[in-house]
């Protein structure tokens, strides 16, 4: 069970799918809530995704402005 701070409410964190598809092909969805895409496959956007964090890792992308 996950322990809260006193006078915090506990949280429920949902996961939602990164993935749809489309007529134009495969997309992913990032954390800054922009769209990847279109890939030919569902492997090959999941592909694209550890890569595309993987740069982000490693300062290869530039950041969303906070």
């Amino acid at each position: 069970m996950m322990k809260v701070r006193a006078g915090e409410l506990k949280k429920t964190w949902f996961r939602s799918d990164r993935f749809f598809h489309t007529d134009n092909g495969w997309f992913f969805v990032t954390r800054e809530n922009t769209q990847q895409g279109p890939f030919n496959s569902h492997n090959e956007a999941e592909k694209e995704l550890m890569l595309y964090i993987r740069h982000l890792n490693e300062d290869l992308y530039p950041q969303a402005p906070i």
